[in-house]
């Protein structure tokens, strides 16, 4: 079995305690699924619930990003981990999913679409 580890820092009375958990690799959710339908044909009920769980995704990684930088300010972690390299990954992973997040053209078999918001357009002056 592959094993993942997750490094934790313990704040004690006499300073800190880090230790190493093993995780189960298996025990993380798969990236892709054989059902899931691409991004690009998604539409309805099932987008919005994918644009849901990005930008849960999204906001918990730049949660992740604040506690982060909280505990670094309480302990240097650069003997164990690259910091910097760690808090990057964090922010890049959550740019991607930003990138997901931002309006994209509706694409069809006779080509892409933009379909503007009503709501947002003026009637024409007369």
């Amino acid at each position: 079995m592959r094993y993942l580890h997750l490094i934790l820092i313990v704040l004690v009375p006499f300073g800190a305690v880090i230790t190493a958990l093993p995780l189960l690799a298996q025990e993380l959710s798969p990236v892709a699924n054989s059902k899931a339908v691409p991004i690009e044909r998604a539409q309805g009920a099932t987008l919005s619930k994918a644009v849901g769980h990005y930008a849960r995704s999204r906001s918990l990684l730049i949660a992740a990003i604040r506690e982060f930088d909280n505990a670094t300010n309480l302990v240097d972690p650069d003997s164990l981990i690259d910091a910097e390299h760690f808090r990057t990954v964090l922010l890049e992973r959550s740019r991607d999913l930003e990138h997901i997040l931002s309006p994209q053209p509706r694409v069809s078999k006779e080509g892409v679409r933009f379909e503007p918001d009503s709501r947002l357009l003026g009637e024409a002056p007369r």
